[in-house]
């Protein structure tokens, strides 16, 4: 990921109330976005050029949409400690944001109140000029809740000041929260039965999510030779619930099928893995015991 910039310049170069620029917007709806992207790459003005940056609550950074209450005007604060970044988008007068392309976009004005014939846009993220602007930029969903208030947006945009080059990039949000991780739990049963120099471990599962959970892992004595063995099972889970799960060690150290004893304790290594139903991604938990058989 590319470094990303901590200079003073970028503190002073957005200090804008959060409402300046929303022309003839009367009372204005704002709220953070638990999710959101955004990129820019390009000539950002401080000398370096051609970088890429991305931001999201990922890294923990903030986002913050407002939009105005005619929704022709929308502005988004992006903040991370010691960098801030704006993104004004706005509509010709008399129009209001929405799915489409606008072209020929000039600088958003700095007074409120002031509508443009044309749309206006303003992405800025340091210090300098940029008095006059040429950009252009596309929304490929924009939706409002209750109150007005942004719930979902998805734009790309391009804007060359007079005084460097181009700046690109793209700005998703949504208001929906990401969904909660899968998170697993295991524990093993302290004392086990012995039957035939053989032995089914047992305990309980925990987690998060309805899952279906793979349990193994490996039980081991220090008999007078070493004896390992290796046990798996498949448990349905169940959210709220200890589910419990059991398992046949089967011996393959030193050889397949010797006898455990009860003189030695087994030291058990257990682990489970399940995939979030949500995300995809595979999500894992262990757990240790010392079981007595008997």
């Amino acid at each position: 990921m590319p470094a990303l910039r901590r200079t003073a310049a970028v503190l002073t170069a957005l200090a804008l109330p959060l409402t300046a620029g929303l022309a003839g917007a009367g009372t204005a709806q704002a709220a953070p976005m638990p999710q959101g992207e955004f990129h820019w790459a390009g000539d950002q003005g401080d000398g370096e050029t051609d970088r890429a940056v991305w931001y999201g609550p990922m890294y923990g950074d903030r986002f913050d949409a407002t939009v105005s209450a005619d929704h022709r005007t929308l502005r988004v604060v992006i903040t991370r400690p010691g960098d801030t970044w704006t993104v004004d988008l706005a509509a010709p007068a008399g129009q209001t944001l929405g799915v489409g392309s606008y072209a020929n976009a000039v600088k958003t004005p700095e007074m409120p109140g002031v509508a443009l014939d044309t749309p206006s846009m303003f992405v800025n993220g340091y210090q300098g000029g940029c008095a006059t602007l040429s950009g252009a930029f596309g929304i490929s969903e924009l939706t409002f809740g209750e109150g007005g208030r942004v719930t979902s947006l998805k734009a790309d945009y391009r804007q060359e000041c007079a005084d460097r080059g181009a700046l690109t990039g793209y700005l998703h949000l949504s208001d929906t929260a990401p969904p909660k991780p899968l998170a697993l739990g295991m524990t093993i049963k302290a004392n086990a039965k012995l039957v035939k120099g053989k032995t089914t471990l047992s305990g309980t599962l925990t987690c998060t999510k309805p899952a279906r959970v793979q349990v193994g892992g490996s039980a081991s004595q220090e008999q007078p030779r070493f004896v390992q063995g290796r046990f798996v099972a498949e448990v349905d889970c169940v959210p709220g619930k200890n589910v419990p799960w059991k398992a046949e060690v089967q011996v393959h150290t030193p050889e397949v099928g010797h006898p455990l004893v009860k003189s030695e304790r087994l030291k058990v290594f257990g682990n489970v893995q399940a995939q979030d139903p949500d995300t995809g991604s595979w999500v894992f938990g262990d757990a240790d015991k010392w079981v007595t058989l008997g």
